[in-house]
């Protein structure tokens, strides 16, 4: 019950606000959109969590559809408002010697996820549909974009619900205070390894017309580190006012406003974009110079944690206990 008072009152903090990567539709191993989680509320009863979330967010899809010996293609970013409810309970374990805390999420019902598609789905005329598209009405009920966006509407929301019917754990490493979430029920001893691992990015695939915001990241010095692995790559390093102005204005199709960026460069390989006297939240915005392009990156040094026990200090002095210990017997 401790546990789930922490979650209901400090999770929707870390939550509220911020970007999030989005797997890829096709290729769930690589990021293919983002996701700006812009509300949160978080309600305990006991160990039962109720959490509901809602944003907006843009994914890349690149679907086709037969139907009625005809073919239609959606192949652009879709922006979509998202609003999710999901229902479950908490458990924790805690390892003394690792000190790992790890927390599961299970869900105990389906996830309630409504998924809108924002603006026009455009579709590309294939096959059939440049010769029956006048008369569309005879073969479907619906014009090729209205199918389209039924067809987008639907994966998007089994997207989002395939993901969080599998739960979630969370990982906190109590000397270094530094966190770690997945979505699923990881083991324990999985959970430990990957709260050691150095903070990164999976890779981020972009396409033309296309941008990926990430953060916000806190700090007034650190160092962007980039990896990109195809094409040329833009970053920007903003404050997180500047990044939501542009992030509302590409949700919504309009032209994106210039902003004043804390660092910015293009990389192509490897790059870094050091930001020196942050005095804001900043979020790192990345866009495709070239019609496809692929990248990963990390903050270094990472984000400081507040220790939840103070390990350092109790190693040295159970190591002078032991030395003492060993002189009193001799």
């Amino acid at each position: 019950m401790l546990v789930a008072e922490i979650v209901d009152t400090k999770a929707c903090q870390r939550l509220r606000n911020t970007y999030r990567g989005l797997a890829g539709l096709q290729d769930p191993a690589v990021m293919g959109g983002t996701l700006w989680i812009r509300e949160c509320s978080i309600e305990n009863d006991g160990t039962n969590i109720t959490a509901r979330l809602s944003g907006d967010g843009w994914e890349w899809v690149n679907k086709q559809q037969e139907k009625a010996e005809a073919k239609f293609a959606v192949q652009q970013y879709v922006k979509f408002h998202v609003a999710a409810t999901v229902r479950g309970t908490l458990d924790a374990s805690y390892g003394p010697r690792s000190k790992i805390v790890t927390i599961w999420f299970a869900p105990t019902g389906h996830p309630a996820v409504q998924f809108q598609p924002i603006g026009n789905v455009s579709v590309d005329e294939q096959g059939l549909w440049s010769s029956i598209v006048g008369t569309a009405s005879s073969v479907v009920s619906e014009t090729p974009n209205q199918k389209a966006t039924e067809q987008v509407q639907k994966q998007g929301a089994q997207s989002f619900t395939s993901k969080l019917d599998k739960g979630l754990t969370i990982t906190l490493n109590a000397c270094t205070g530094q966190s770690h979430t997945a979505f699923g029920q990881v083991p324990e001893a999985q959970a430990e390894k990957q709260s050691a691992a150095k903070p990164s990015s999976t890779p981020v695939a972009l396409n033309e017309g296309g941008l990926a915001m990430f953060g916000p990241e806190t700090g007034s010095k650190m160092n962007i580190v980039v990896d990109v692995t195809s094409g040329t790559v833009h970053v920007d390093a903003v404050c997180r006012a500047q990044a939501d102005a542009i992030a509302q204005a590409f949700v919504r199709g309009t032209q994106l406003p210039a902003v004043k960026t804390l660092a910015s460069a293009d990389i192509t390989g490897n790059g870094q974009l050091p930001v020196k006297g942050a005095d804001c939240p900043v979020v790192v915005i990345a866009r495709p110079r070239t019609p496809r392009a692929t990248f990963s990156w990390k903050r270094d040094p990472p984000a400081s944690s507040t220790p939840l026990v103070e390990c350092a200090k109790r190693s040295a002095r159970n190591r002078t206990t032991n030395t003492r210990s060993h002189a009193t017997r001799r």
